[in-house]
């Protein structure tokens, strides 16, 4: 056994730490405290701590790191205490697994109270645990909640402390024993024992915890009766938690069925919208000066074909004659010259004039009514849609959104 402690640096703290005396727990002892005190359910289970009280540079530490089943504990007047047994139990125990170590205070659990101190108990742990190293720990296993109670200075009372440290490290003698002595184990059987004056506390005390048989047995009645109470309420509670899921899937499934009807409402309001935009888009093209050129461009470009003449109506008689004028090379209809003079070719149309050469800037922003071809149609004069589609890594013509820009070749 080594003869000093040295502090932990694996450690999680529980709560604040305030001044006085530091409590580490030893991982193990926290899970199989735990444990014990579960398996018990709604009854109470009392355990002995086993560690050592140390000074390590002034400062008073407690480390706990063994847990002993509280065996052969006895029921008096509603209040459980350990019994000859249980100490024989528990000095064979420490003399097995924890040799070298002390008891250091001890736990008790009670279902559905939380971490109240019960003052019948704070009595006996004035008689039964007088050192100021001893402490209390009071774990509530229904609401998941401990607490550990130390003395004060003087010894007067008992008071909650606001926190502790929780150490991990290598604990073989508590494996070893939570090997042989599982936290579901207990041969805890109420039996009636005669009665025994609660203790009474020294005259120092702030409170005289000396209570009457007739006081402690209505008290532990009350208990009794409120743990009942818990239990029905935990069951009616578990009822309701049940009803709250289902009512809780139903709307869930009702919710999701209005989703997907305001989604498709919602995807037909985008339908209207874009046949809006491709509306207001049509009339914005007239006034878009890169549309407008881009279609004159087109039109110059598309050769013109000549309309078919139209044919006389049958009750209609054309009489066509020939008059001197032809001599001179002048077509005529009942001696009035029609069209260009014979055997003169036609003048050719005008020929269009070509585009003038713009400036093609590095990007454009796309406004609302353009299309790729008249862009590629105004500052090119031919159709380069296939090169703009290609540089900025685009595959449709028609997806383009109005204020993005887009790279010219």
């Amino acid at each position: 056994m080594k003869d000093y402690f040295a502090l932990p640096t694996n450690i999680k703290q529980i709560g604040s730490i305030s001044d006085g005396m530091r409590i580490y727990m030893e991982d193990y002892v926290c899970t199989y405290l735990s444990q014990y005190a579960q398996a018990g359910g709604y009854d109470e289970r009392l355990a002995l701590l086993v560690g050592r009280y140390l000074l390590i540079d002034g400062q008073p530490v407690l480390f706990i790191n063994g847990a002993i089943q509280g065996k052969h504990v006895e029921e008096r007047d509603g209040l459980l205490h350990f019994s000859e047994r249980t100490n024989a139990y528990v000095d064979s125990m420490i003399a097995e697994f924890f040799e070298g170590h002390e008891v250091v205070g001890w736990m008790q659990s009670q279902p559905g109270y939380g971490t109240f101190l019960n003052q019948q108990y704070a009595a006996y742990h004035f008689k039964e645990f007088p050192k100021i190293s001893q402490v209390m720990f009071v774990i509530d296993p229904l609401e998941n909640v401990n607490a550990f109670y130390t003395y004060n200075d003087d010894r007067s009372s008992l008071t909650e402390t606001r926190g502790y440290f929780i150490y991990y490290e290598r604990n073989t003698n508590m494996h070893e024993y939570m090997l042989t002595n599982k936290a579901t184990e207990t041969d805890y059987n109420p039996q009636p024992a005669a009665y025994v004056n609660p203790p009474k506390m020294e005259e120092t005390a702030e409170e005289d915890f000396e209570v009457s048989p007739e006081s402690i047995i209505r008290k532990r009645t009350e208990q009794r009766t409120v743990k009942r109470s818990v239990r029905e309420n935990k069951r009616t509670l578990n009822l309701l938690v049940s009803m709250s899921a289902v009512l809780f899937v139903v709307c869930f499934v009702l919710g999701a069925g209005l989703v997907q009807s305001q989604n498709r409402i919602g995807d037909m309001e985008t339908q209207v919208m874009h046949l809006n935009a491709a509306y207001r888009n049509l009339y914005a093209q007239l006034a878009n000066p890169v549309f407008a050129q881009a279609v004159h461009v087109a039109a110059a470009q598309t050769p013109q074909t000549e309309a078919p003449a139209l044919a006389p109506a049958d009750d209609e008689e054309v009489t066509e004659t020939v008059a001197p004028q032809e001599a001179e090379g002048l077509r005529t209809i009942d001696g009035i010259p029609v069209g260009p003079p014979l055997n003169v070719p036609s003048p050719a149309p005008p020929p269009v004039a070509p585009t003038a050469a713009r400036y093609v800037p590095e990007s454009y922003v796309i406004q609302p009514g353009d299309s790729l071809s008249a862009i590629s149609l105004y500052f090119y004069g031919v159709d380069r849609v296939a090169e703009i589609l290609a540089l900025n890594g685009m595959d449709d013509a028609d997806m383009i959104i109005a204020g993005r820009s887009i790279l010219l070749p």
